[in-house]
């Protein structure tokens, strides 16, 4: 009987730890984003309001643009790990091998505004876009704002 009981505790139990993972990730991601956002208000705000310039392929992040970007942010207190999402199981799994970082590439893919002053305020486009949807795909990928906000893509997709 006691044995019928734990096992059916533990098939209860096993889709509710399935889902508190999956929160506890978005939760650690949606640290990571705005630890991001910090790092590029404050690199902002020390270059007179104009966006870092990192050249990149759309939307495709590869070892030199992530490379650059963590050294643009480190001294915002932007490290290696807040680019990687818990949820991104291939990127953690080289950040805790220790992968070179000149091998790694992160979670996250940064857009690019141009030179001028306050153009990353100009309109309401993320800042910084997860590169899948690493928290489920009913969810979709976290988004960061201007605002500092973090958003589900395919929640903004949808209300518009």
């Amino acid at each position: 009987m006691t044995l019928v009981i734990v096992a059916l505790v533990g098939t209860l139990a096993f889709p509710l730890y399935a889902t508190l993972k999956k929160r506890a990730y978005f939760a650690a991601c949606a640290g990571n984003l705005r630890i991001v956002h910090i790092g590029l208000s404050g690199y902002m705000l020390d270059h007179e309001m104009v966006w870092p310039q990192v050249a990149s392929e759309r939307f495709e992040q590869n070892h030199e643009e992530f490379e650059a970007w963590v050294k643009i942010l480190k001294p915002y207190g932007v490290s290696e790990r807040h680019w990687i999402c818990p949820g991104d199981e291939d990127s953690m799994k080289d950040f805790k091998t220790g992968v070179k970082e000149s091998d790694m590439t992160g979670s996250y893919v940064v857009t690019q505004f141009d030179e001028f002053p306050n153009t990353a305020f100009r309109w309401n486009q993320p800042w910084v876009l997860e590169m899948g949807a690493f928290h489920g795909e009913s969810q979709g990928p976290n988004i960061v704002m201007p605002d500092g906000s973090i958003q589900q893509a395919t929640a903004l997709f949808r209300s518009h």
